[in-house]
């Protein structure tokens, strides 16, 4: 996958990505409180998803625009592209949690045994609530378990790629 971004029929900044994964183009603009001044920029962005639980994020930043600017892109056929602006790779994060894999390991069956917890809510709540308060029930745990993977499952997996199959054993992860 290759995309081109032009702006104002500058040279183009291509970008590309030759495995799993997303490439995009992002164009967001703003109208200024202070001035009702409607300023934008537009990018490329790319995510690399083959080392799953982890990925590479690449960002080609095309700059300022400003009402008037004419921004194309084209869809290219593979091949080489630019180098991007910044890369940041998942692996990397200072929110990776657990520095031995034994307390990944602990992590993550104390987040299978409280997702487990939850669903049982989940399904009392089937039998014994009204169709309106089982749904609200359904939107909090959903919330919960959101939050659960977001803050200690993929933060753990992210550092600790190895668990990823014990993971996916104990239903944490598809």
């Amino acid at each position: 996958m290759r995309l081109a971004l032009t702006v104002n029929d500058q040279s183009p900044i291509r970008a590309s990505l030759r495995s799993n994964g997303y490439l995009s183009a992002h164009l967001n603009l703003r109208k200024e409180p202070e001035t009702e001044e409607i300023t934008g920029r537009v990018s490329l962005h790319a995510i690399d998803m083959s080392e799953e639980p982890n990925s590479i994020g690449s960002n080609w930043e095309a700059g300022a625009l400003s009402v008037g600017d004419k921004v194309e892109i084209h869809v290219l056929p593979d091949g080489d592209s630019d180098p991007p602006t910044n890369i940041r790779r998942s692996s990397e994060s200072p929110k990776n949690l657990c520095s031995g894999t034994e307390q990944a390991r602990m992590l993550l069956s104390a987040s299978s045994a409280c997702a487990k917890e939850l669903m049982g809510i989940i399904d009392r709540a089937r039998e014994s609530e009204p169709p309106e308060e089982f749904q609200k029930i359904c939107q909090a745990v959903g919330g919960v378990l959101c939050e659960l993977d977001r803050q200690l499952i993929s933060p753990t997996l992210q550092r600790h790629p190895e668990l990823f199959v014990e993971a996916k054993e104990m239903k944490l992860v598809k």
